[in-house]
């Protein structure tokens, strides 16, 4: 007999909303709900004489939230790591065009520009000097800085030493100058333009072309001018 409307199964409309959820869940995704059935039905087929132990009940749980929880974080570091990589592409792309200042002993000499570059004067010295080679490793011009002290810039104009112009090329320099009576070689770096950048994968970050001197990581960049 029903009563007010409710037909002979007073629990039917308790199993229509379970069956609705169930449509919703993933194929093969094991979820709270699952889980603490898996665990209802564990309980009430357990040996009598050897009931399961409440910290073992509270630990399975505990794995599951665990192993859960890790999933879920995994989930967000790989959609934060899809934002980084979209980010790190519009970055690069507003970096083509533009100069950097990057470590290295070569650079392009340009008609227009010369060849700019960068020496970490770690001494102060009175004789600072930058030696320019060609490829074959002649020396094409030595150019007198004098004395200086820290980060010092350069520009050599493409004229050698018999005030010949060079041809655009790729020309290798060497900074020296004389620390406690000794000759000590001191870092350099190039200012060059960026041709393209190269949004890496795995993490591996940009990769900036600059032409003729080649590619190098982004994190080398010492400055963007």
């Amino acid at each position: 007999m029903a009563i007010n409307g409710v037909g002979d199964n007073p629990y039917a409309f308790l199993n229509s909303n379970l069956n609705s959820k169930d449509e919703e869940k993933n194929v093969g995704q094991l979820a709270m709900e699952d889980f603490m059935s898996l665990m209802t039905t564990q309980l009430m087929n357990q040996d009598p004489l050897s009931p399961m132990e409440s910290g073992d009940f509270l630990g399975q749980i505990a794995s599951f939230g665990t192993v859960s929880g890790i999933s879920d974080l995994q989930k967000s570091f790989a959609s934060f790591a899809k934002a980084m990589q979209s980010d790190q592409a519009l970055q690069g792309s507003s970096l083509v065009g533009r100069s950097v200042l990057v470590p290295a002993s070569i650079g392009y000499l340009s008609a227009e520009t010369g060849l700019k570059g960068q020496i970490n004067v770690a001494e102060p010295v009175t004789d600072l000097k930058v030696t320019i080679y060609n490829e074959a490793g002649v020396v094409v011009r030595t150019i007198d800085m004098g004395a200086a002290r820290g980060y010092t810039n350069f520009t050599w104009d493409g004229f050698d030493d018999n005030g010949e112009v060079a041809p655009e090329a790729v020309y290798q320099f060497r900074a020296t100058g004389t620390v406690d009576g000794k000759n000590n070689a001191f870092g350099t770096a190039v200012i060059a333009k960026v041709d393209s950048v190269l949004v890496g994968s795995g993490g591996q970050g940009l990769t900036i072309n600059l032409g003729a001197i080649g590619s190098v990581p982004f994190s080398e960049v010492q400055e963007i001018i």
